[in-house]
């Protein structure tokens, strides 16, 4: 397992929320939401949906910029789980859920990595990059993201899956930028 850097500042902050105690890494960290010293542990667990929403109101969607947020400070686990909620309340096979879905693919993936597991890096990278290319391909920017610069970013970054290498984690990890 590689060391992750500190959460430091990697772009600006898109939500005020705070971020989590810790990055959970399955196997190293209590579980976030199951176990009682998680980050995010209720005794009376909540059942969290997020409304239905339209892809026109992606500026108000906390969840999308504290994900966002999540992710550029290397909390994979944590990010997948706040876009999940999102992609859930999508338009099943709507441009806006495949995005989310191939970002939370793409998260996966890096959790992946850190932990050193090539063969789950590598399926969920190829599949997450394939679901940014085919949205970038009907709609190159979406919910604020250049979708094009973003999938081609992450299929530079995990290229050297293809010839068995993992990459590793660091300030090279590529960053998700909004941009209005």
């Amino acid at each position: 397992m590689t060391e992750i850097p500190a959460p430091g500042e990697r772009g600006i902050r898109y939500s005020r929320r705070l971020l989590p105690t810790y990055r959970y890494v399955p196997g190293l960290h209590p579980h976030p939401t199951r176990d009682p010293r998680g980050h995010s542990y209720q005794p009376i667990p909540t059942l969290h949906r997020h409304a239905a929403w339209r892809v026109d109101e992606w500026r108000t969607l906390d969840d999308w910029f504290y994900g966002i947020d999540l992710f550029n400070r290397f909390y994979f686990w944590e990010a997948h789980e706040a876009w999940e909620g999102l992609w859930a309340a999508a338009e099943p096979g709507n441009v806006s859920s495949l995005l989310l879905q191939g970002l939370i693919q793409i998260a996966a993936a890096l959790l992946k990595t850190h932990m050193g597991v090539h063969a789950g890096a590598a399926t969920l990278s190829a599949a997450g990059i394939d679901k940014l290319r085919r949205v970038a391909a009907i709609c190159p920017r979406l919910l604020g993201i250049d979708v094009r610069a973003t999938a081609a970013a992450f299929a530079a970054y995990f290229a050297p899956l293809r010839s068995g290498e993992l990459p590793t984690i660091g300030p090279w990890v590529p960053a998700l930028h909004v941009h209005a």
